[in-house]
């Protein structure tokens, strides 16, 4: 790997620690920034999250020089580029049981790559997002009926807002819209980490799915008020932090990519949104 890359790997390292040494001493804040950047950057890797943040915490929407271009947007001179690690693949020829040969790309590695912030540029204006404008009854809608599995609400013990058995999610039926979709969000995220697979302690599937909703329901702009103590209430242990943090980017970019497939009921504000970025050729 070049200088800059172990550079890059390094500084992502020190940060793990430092996240990691905050949780412990049971602080929250710079966990939840992180969350926030991850849903507003879901199509990056934690990684590449760390790495923006780090280097431009201000940063609100992020691309290459020749996606700005096609969005009609310049990078203005002189502005410095956010450094991210991006992978490096290699053809190879694997051969089948049957004797026949693939080609498939096969990583060997990162190199770097840069993009900048939308305060680095300068052009065509971009419509403004449809996800950070929430509806409490329309976004619940559209989450229940983005999520893979069957959504109900019922009656549940005493203080239970949710709960799944990864075929099936039942909500409490006296939360408010806005609190059911939070609460879906936690338990769609136990739906898509939890079940299948080895299963991890209590704290981690507790921690993971609250950061799961935490960074999409922010991005969704849902106030998430409950996820502070939530997160604080469950952060047991916080060896593998990064191997968390993956699963928790990979959640997260899978479930907004859901929603975004749903269509928008007509009438509302968000449709209205959509709608006209798409008109438009914008797409953040």
């Amino acid at each position: 790997m070049s200088t800059k890359v172990d550079t890059l790997m390094q500084s992502i390292e020190t940060w793990l620690k430092q996240l990691a040494a905050e949780l412990e001493e049971g602080h929250t804040r710079g966990f939840l920034d992180f969350l926030e950047a991850m849903g507003r950057f879901h199509q990056y890797s934690a990684r590449n999250v760390a790495l923006i943040l780090q280097q431009r915490p201000s940063a609100t929407l992020v691309a290459g020089i020749k996606r700005w271009n096609e969005l009609g947007r310049r990078v203005r001179k002189g502005e410095r580029g956010i450094a991210i690690l991006a992978p490096s693949l290699k053809r190879v020829e694997v051969e089948e049981e049957d004797g026949t040969v693939r080609e498939e790309k096969k990583l060997v590695g990162f190199h770097t790559a840069y993009v900048f912030d939308v305060s680095q540029t300068e052009g065509k204006p971009l419509a403004p997002s449809a996800e950070n404008s929430p509806e409490g009854p329309a976004l619940y809608a559209r989450l229940r009926a983005a999520c893979p599995v069957p959504v109900r609400e019922g009656l549940l013990r005493g203080g239970v807002h949710g709960q799944t058995d990864g075929r099936g999610i039942i909500l409490a039926a006296d939360l408010s819209a806005g609190d059911r979709a939070a609460v879906l969000l936690h338990e769609w995220a136990h739906v898509l980490l939890h079940y299948g697979g080895v299963e991890p302690p209590v704290t981690v599937k507790e921690l993971e799915a609250e950061a799961v909703a935490y960074a999409v329901g922010r991005h969704l702009g849902l106030s998430m008020e409950g996820s502070r103590d939530y997160i604080l209430h469950w952060r047991g242990t916080v060896e593998g932090l990064e191997t968390s943090l993956e699963r928790i980017a990979g959640a997260a970019r899978r479930i907004l990519e859901a929603y975004g497939r749903q269509p928008v009921p007509e009438g509302s504000c968000l449709g209205a949104l959509e709608r006209a970025q798409k008109a438009r050729g914008v797409a953040a």
